[in-house]
């Protein structure tokens, strides 16, 4: 019988720990790049909503401003250079009588925005050309509307917008 000698041909050497030690280093560097990912991406995640709601919110008071504009009751063409109409929630104006649609903003909401529509100067003074109607026929009144929609409280953001309106008033119409 003969007999073979067993030999240990992948170990000839003694081991030292240095395949380990690299691995534990690639390890430790795939472990910060995936963190430094996450943490971008929540980041991201972070500016997106955050955009999302300046937008929203910028749509809103450029929404009640249009609603303002487009009532014309809110806009007092028979006070003179000065006069100051506001919503109910805003102090130290000549009138209160401008109103916001329920539909556009709920009453929950009422106290979000505050719209300030001032008369300015000067009086009145000749209608602009190119206005699709007989400019001779009309003076036009000028007036400033100041909208800031406040949802923070809500997570909503804050906007404010102001905004130039020219009403066209029949001559004889008014006089001041």
């Amino acid at each position: 019988m003969t007999k073979f000698k067993q030999t240990n041909t992948f170990c000839s050497a003694p081991q030292r720990g240095s395949v380990l030690v690299i691995s534990l280093v690639f390890l430790a560097v795939l472990t910060l790049a995936a963190i430094t990912t996450m943490r971008t991406s929540t980041l991201g995640m972070r500016m997106a909503g955050n955009e999302e709601t300046r937008v929203s919110s910028f749509e809103m008071a450029q929404s009640i401003v249009d609603e303002v504009v487009g009532n014309p009751g809110n806009i007092i063409v028979s006070g003179d250079v000065g006069f100051i109409n506001c919503t109910s929630n805003v102090a130290g104006c000549n009138a209160t009588t401008v109103v916001v649609d329920s539909n556009l903003l709920p009453a929950s909401k009422t106290n979000y925005a505050q719209v300030v529509v001032e008369r300015i100067a000067p009086a009145l003074t000749p209608a602009p050309r190119g206005i699709n109607s007989s400019a001779d026929a009309f003076f036009a009144a000028r007036f400033e509307v100041d909208t800031t929609y406040d949802g923070t409280s809500s997570n909503e953001g804050k906007v404010g917008i102001v905004q130039g309106v020219l009403v066209l008033v029949p001559r004889g119409a008014q006089t001041n």
